[in-house]
Parts: C-alpha cells; sequence; structure tokens
C-alpha cells in the first residue's frame, strides 16, 4: 500500500508538472504572437525627401527678394505623391502670390501656374516698389517649410510654416496644419475626426483658461483676448499628434502679435467620444 502510495504521489507531481509546463507554453505563445490590439500602429515612416527650392538673393545693405522652400514630399510614384505633391505645390504657388502684390488684386495671369512664375511677379512688384521709394531698407523675402507631424497607416498630419518679411515693423508668419489620406494622399478636412464640436469646443475653452491662468468667469475680451462674435472659439490650425491634439492659435488670432502664438496639447484619453481616435490610428 505504501509502495503503491509513493507511485499515486509521484503521478500527481509529474501530473502538475506537465500542466505548468503547458501553461507556461500557452504564456509564450501568446506573448510572441502579435495581438490586434497590441498591433495599434503610433507612427508609421514615410519614405521621402525634401524639396528645396531658392530664388532671388537678399543683400542687407542693397536689397532685394529672396525665396526659400524646403518641404517634405514623399517619393512613391503612386497617387499618394502625385496628390501632395500638386496640394504643396498650389501652397507654396499661393503663399507667393499672397505677397506678391499687397493691393489685394488677384494673381496676374500666369503667376498660379509655377513656383517661378509667381516668384517673377513678387520680384517685379519689389523692383516698382524700390523705384518708388529708392531709400527703402531692407529685403523682401518668403519663407516656406512643411513637415510631418505624425504618420499613420491612414493619415499623414503635416506642418506648414509661411515667413514673409516686406518692411514693416515685423514679419508675418503663420502656421497651418493640414491632414493626408496615408493611401490616397487625399486631403482630408481635421472636423471630421471630431464626433462631438460643442464638447471640443468647451475642452479647448477650459485647457485654454488653465495655460493663461484665467478663472472660469473671467472674461476674455476684457483681458484683452480677441473673440469672434464675443465668443470663444477653436483655432483655424489643430493638429492630430500620437499624444492628443494639438491646438494653434496664430499671432493675431486670439491675442496680439506680441503675445505670440498660444498652443497646448489635449490627451486622447481626455478626449474620448469626442475625438474619433479610431479613424486615426
Amino acid at each position: 500500500m505504501l509502495f503503491l502510495s509513493k507511485i499515486h504521489f509521484i503521478n500527481l507531481v509529474f501530473m502538475r508538472i506537465s500542466h505548468l509546463l503547458i501553461l507556461l507554453t500557452v504564456i509564450f505563445y501568446i506573448s510572441c504572437t502579435p495581438s490586434s490590439k497590441k498591433e495599434e500602429v503610433r507612427s508609421v515612416p514615410r519614405a521621402g525627401k525634401f524639396n528645396k527650392i531658392e530664388l532671388g538673393k537678399c543683400d542687407t545693405i542693397s536689397g532685394g527678394v529672396s525665396l526659400k522652400v524646403n518641404v517634405w514630399e514623399p517619393v512613391a510614384t503612386d497617387t499618394l505623391y502625385s496628390e501632395m505633391h500638386a496640394f504643396l505645390n498650389k501652397k507654396i504657388i499661393d503663399r507667393i502670390n499672397d505677397n506678391a502684390d499687397l493691393s489685394g488684386n488677384p494673381p496676374k495671369p500666369g503667376s498660379d501656374k509655377t513656383v517661378e512664375s509667381a516668384f517673377a511677379i513678387f520680384d517685379s512688384n519689389y523692383k516698382k516698389f524700390k523705384a518708388d521709394f529708392p531709400e527703402a531698407p531692407g529685403c523682401w523675402e518668403i519663407e516656406l517649410k512643411g513637415d510631418t507631424v505624425m504618420t499613420s497607416a491612414k493619415i499623414i498630419q503635416y506642418q506648414f510654416d509661411h515667413y514673409a518679411f516686406l518692411g514693416g515693423a515685423h514679419p508675418n508668419s503663420f502656421r497651418s496644419y493640414y491632414i493626408f489620406d496615408a493611401r490616397t494622399g487625399e486631403e482630408k478636412n481635421i472636423k471630421s475626426f471630431v464626433s462631438d464640436t460643442t464638447a471640443l469646443l468647451n475642452k479647448v475653452e477650459k485647457a485654454f483658461r488653465k495655460l493663461e491662468n484665467l478663472a472660469d468667469t473671467t472674461n476674455l475680451e476684457g483681458a484683452g483676448y480677441f473673440l469672434s462674435n464675443h465668443k470663444f472659439f477653436l483655432p483655424a490650425n489643430y493638429a492630430l499628434t500620437k499624444e492628443g491634439v494639438f491646438f494653434y492659435y496664430n499671432p493675431y488670432e486670439i491675442a496680439a502679435y506680441a503675445r505670440g502664438a498660444i498652443s497646448f496639447t489635449i490627451p486622447y484619453r481626455e478626449l474620448e467620444g469626442v475625438v474619433r481616435k479610431e479613424l486615426i490610428f
């Protein structure tokens, strides 16, 4: 009987060891097997290069005109490249034309065709200005920069910076954000990623007041901020990042130029039910 008890005990030990080995094997398999939840892609590197353009020359003493462009573009010869290239090229031309004629007249015929043709009008207007005001110091300069902020399997979030100086007290600079479909290159409206605009506005105002150290009862216009129809508003530009939504008020947009840009990020965990995260990642 004692001998049988020992055999029973040994069998029991082996059974438990076997079960333990099976359990460890399952755990190892699960940990090594990609899970759909663990495969959430937050940043997808894209093959691309910077399109650099430099036209004109600026000399602080003798003057001149200068254009510098440095924008990232995908390199693949597919719809992603063709759509983004066409979009960015048009933005570059539009920004040059915005500064080519300060009278507000529409762009001259042909100036909307190529970067070179737009720059030619910009250069011509500068020479006319110098003929009228030969003592005016400095140059006319435009600098445009563009790069990705965040890429995922679904979107490409893009940042486009504009700087221009045409004399005066200070240069004009502002930033724009654009979203492209990561497969087709089609531009997407950021509002399509928002499911509750009212809730978003409330959260942005709360974050804005916290950043500016303002109480909930503080009158924003009385504090020197610019409002739209006496109401708080979302910035014209906000971006989707890995951490959350980045809100960016350009100089002059909601505060005086001297205040500079005002920006802050609201994490996605605070935007559940407000931002459609499933469309981003």
